[in-house]
């Protein structure tokens, strides 16, 4: 069986921010992950496909801090791999961690939907 895709003790701290009567930080935290990281894929995709290492790295570099704020484990180690192929400026093992990288964000979404609702 897989690990769960978020970190429940990173959640839970999350969730521990929120004053009473307060909008729910976890709630908006995530919401603005599913908000942004799709278009980061994307940009980090595009880069990959054309070679060029420079956007791939500053791709996987913001990729893995978001994926680190709401404790995506998996998701943060390939945007390491990704982020060290980039800046290595050998991008020829990328090849199986983009798709890698868009399999592990579809779990992480599918758990964020159900802890968000």
């Amino acid at each position: 069986m897989m690990a769960p895709a978020l970190d429940t003790a990173v959640i839970e701290s999350l969730r521990q921010l929120t004053p009473p009567g307060e909008p729910d930080v976890l709630k908006e935290v995530l919401q603005l992950f599913l908000d942004d990281v799709p278009g980061r894929i994307e940009r980090l995709r595009t880069a990959w496909q054309g070679g060029n290492a420079v956007e791939v790295q500053r791709a996987a570099h913001s990729l893995k801090g978001s994926a680190g704020n709401i404790g995506a484990h998996a998701l943060h180690a390939i945007c390491h791999q990704l982020d060290e192929l980039g800046r290595s400026g050998d991008l020829a093992e990328a090849e199986d961690l983009v798709p890698a990288l868009a399999a592990e964000y579809a779990r992480v979404e599918a758990e964020i939907l159900l802890l968000i609702g």
